[in-house]
């Protein structure tokens, strides 16, 4: 877990140099979660979700912390809570129409609890930012392991989530 903190945390430190020392601690409390997130899903394509509501729970001290009123912190919930909703049912509907799941719950959880640190508008850049880191591993996996790409290959998606989101929060600041 802790070996990739130090990458993440030198991508988003120097973001947080002229902003309020609370959210150096925020930002390394961030880094050190997204990087329990990214060991536990490469190693058992899974997402705990204590993992996930660490997430959540940074994102809704951290408004707190900004200024935010309890009005301000149930609004960012009840965002985070449509885009869970909304990519639940679109993973509904895949794995009703394809016969197989396209993403995970636990993605899709982590993706709700995301936007409680980049808000519901910041989920498009942390899904660019993920899926390209995604996809560029996938790729690399699949020539050195000399296997073809397949439709179904499983990707621990919440391994390329979980940095992006602390990387979005940390240059394009919530609100």
């Amino acid at each position: 877990m802790l070996i990739g903190t130090p990458f993440l945390a030198a991508v988003v430190l120097p973001a947080l140099i002229d902003r309020p020392a609370w959210l150096l601690g925020a930002g390394a409390a961030l880094c050190l979660v997204a990087a329990a997130i990214a060991v536990h899903d490469l190693t058992s394509m899974l997402i705990p979700d204590r993992y996930t509501a660490s997430l959540a729970g940074i994102g809704a001290l951290a408004l707190v912390a900004d200024g935010a009123t309890p009005v301000d912190v149930l609004v960012a919930a009840a965002g985070a809570l449509a885009i869970g909703a909304g990519l639940f049912a679109i993973s509904l509907a895949y794995g009703w129409i394809r016969g197989f799941d396209g993403i995970g719950l636990g993605d899709v959880k982590l993706l709700a609890a995301s936007a409680m640190l980049v808000g519901p508008w910041g989920i498009g850049l942390q899904l660019v930012l993920a899926t390209t880191a995604a996809l560029t591993f996938v790729v690399i996996r699949s020539v050195r392991r000399r296997r073809r790409l397949r439709a179904t290959t499983r990707i621990p998606f919440g391994a390329f989530l979980a940095p992006s989101a602390v990387i979005v929060w940390a240059w394009f600041p919530f609100g």
